[in-house]
């Protein structure tokens, strides 16, 4: 783990959870959010450790892996910039399901149970947003498990791409760029397929202009993507 040196005020302000909170406020949190930093493919925190601390992400991407009795690794959820992870600690669980790994070099913030609901009671409004991310979070979560299932690989995939850009991406409407530390590996385990399958329907996509780019470098329309999604009967909760 690295140790950070660039101001940290300023990735806060841009957080989502942090939005509309006064400048005090704000530094008032980074009194308690621990700062720090990932090298590509470092893990962040392993399944079986405590969930005793929530992360903020303020720049790069990470996955959450989750390995089953055979041993296989799959990939759950990707984060990126703006998002919470390692939320589990405010149910009932106390150990982590899940492993969070580095997808490139990132930089984030750990509080602590009892900071955040130090902070909560002081900054009301810092709970009302949490309660809004999770919500939104949860929304995402069901539309993405409508996608996969659907029988239709074709469909499961494009649920999928969705959920990314739509959490991701900029104005409705727009084309958006899939991180390429995004691997089609990563694709293949969200939306339950392997990843020949997904190669396969990424260049058929392609060629029908509802994707671009080559290679790794997979470009989304979003509209085109929530029009196939709709005429296909697939709620897109949008």
């Amino acid at each position: 783990m690295l140790t950070i040196t660039s101001p940290f005020h300023t990735m806060m302000t841009t957080h989502r959870l942090l939005t509309g909170l006064q400048p005090d406020e704000i530094q008032t949190c980074g009194g308690y959010i621990n700062r720090m930093q990932f090298r590509r493919g470092e893990t962040i925190f392993h399944r079986g450790d405590p969930a005793d601390s929530i992360y903020f992400l303020f720049e790069g991407l990470v996955k959450k892996t989750f390995v089953n009795p055979a041993g296989d690794e799959k990939t759950i959820s990707i984060y990126q910039a703006g998002d919470l992870f390692g939320a589990l600690f405010l149910g009932r669980y106390k150990h982590r399901i899940s492993t969070a790994i580095a997808l490139e070099d990132v930089t984030a913030g750990r509080l602590r149970r009892d900071h955040l609901q130090l902070l909560i009671g002081q900054i009301p409004l810092l709970g009302l947003n949490l309660i809004s991310y999770l919500a939104d979070e949860q929304r995402e979560t069901l539309a993405r498990l409508h996608a996969l299932q659907h029988v239709d690989a074709r469909h499961r995939l494009l649920g999928t791409l969705l959920s990314l850009s739509r959490r991701y991406c900029c104005d409705e409407g727009t084309w958006f760029h899939l991180p390429e530390s995004i691997t089609q590996d990563d694709l293949a385990s969200i939306t339950c397929l392997n990843r020949s399958t997904v190669n396969v329907h990424l260049n058929q996509l392609r060629e029908q202009g509802i994707l671009g780019g080559k290679g790794r470098r997979v470009l989304i329309d979003r509209r085109a993507v929530e029009a196939e999604l709709e005429r296909a009967g697939l709620e897109i909760l949008e």
